[in-house]
């Protein structure tokens, strides 16, 4: 008798950990979207004078250590994408066909699909990372009591200025990758083959960026870079107890970031350029 109630338990158990999987990522996602609609109720605060100021500096502050800083290591990675796999690229093409094969193919792959995808990649490790691990921190110390306690929104000084400093650091992001790659491209094609000239190489290229790719590659930012700050933030929050829940905030967090964001560019991508 006692065998066959073990096999009971191990099926439930069984049952219990396959169904486990999809309420906790629906119960996340759930309170992912809360989230948002709490950032979006929180930002009318914005438009109250006496709000503004403050709003105004942590935005900044936010966006400089977000997106400008964030510069060396776009240009970093871009230049050797530019060198070592666009420019050698080059040499396959002939130069008749500089103005439509090589400059779409440049577009496709670097435009499209490799700037956003590295871009948030860079911002999900660089800036991501230390908003959870901030936001774990103030949690796990219980300094939002502290802020409720003196009438102050942590909402508003926390998760607004992400949500929306985000968004527009991933699109400068975008441009750094974009424009680096194309200057270290060219600067090694020159190098092979001093006949080439800059002007007409860039505007090969910008000839095969259309208004379709740009408002693509906005979408991707902007949504990207709000899931990317709005789960940030809701990891670290859910660090309460001890230290050890920042660590797993962290690595929670950037799972679910990258899953998330990537299976973003995919959709959009397939949605936009599918025929």
């Amino acid at each position: 008798m006692s065998s066959v109630q073990e096999e009971k338990q191990g099926l439930l158990g069984i049952v219990d950990a396959i169904g486990r999987f999809p309420r906790e990522a629906f119960s996340t996602w759930w309170d992912i979207i809360g989230m948002i609609s709490i950032a979006l109720t929180a930002s009318k605060d914005i438009f109250k004078p006496s709000q503004r100021p403050i709003f105004w500096e942590l935005f900044k502050d936010q966006l400089y250590e977000t997106g400008v800083r964030a510069v060396y290591i776009n240009g970093m990675i871009g230049m050797f994408i530019g060198a070592l796999m666009m420019a050698r690229l080059f040499a396959y093409f002939p130069k008749q066909v500089l103005s439509t094969q090589y400059a779409y193919l440049f577009v496709v792959v670097v435009v499209r699909e490799l700037g956003p995808l590295i871009s948030g990649i860079i911002l999900i490790a660089r800036s991501a990372t230390a908003v959870t691990s901030k936001i774990g921190n103030l949690r796990v110390r219980r300094e939002f009591q502290v802020l409720h306690g003196m009438g102050i929104n942590p909402v508003f000084l926390y998760l607004v200025p992400v949500f929306f400093a985000f968004p527009i650091s991933l699109c400068l992001m975008l441009i750094y990758f974009d424009f680096i790659c194309i200057l270290s491209a060219f600067a090694v094609i020159w190098y092979s083959d001093p006949d080439v000239s800059f002007l007409p190489f860039l505007s090969s290229i910008l000839e095969q960026i259309s208004l379709n790719e740009i408002g693509i590659n906005a979408v991707k930012a902007i949504l990207g870079g709000m899931l990317i700050g709005v789960i940030s933030i809701h990891f670290g929050a859910k660090a309460t107890d001890s230290f050890e829940d920042i660590s797993e905030a962290i690595s929670n967090s950037t799972t679910t970031q990258l899953m998330a964001f990537f299976l973003l560019n995919v959709v959009l991508s397939l949605l936009a350029y599918t025929q």
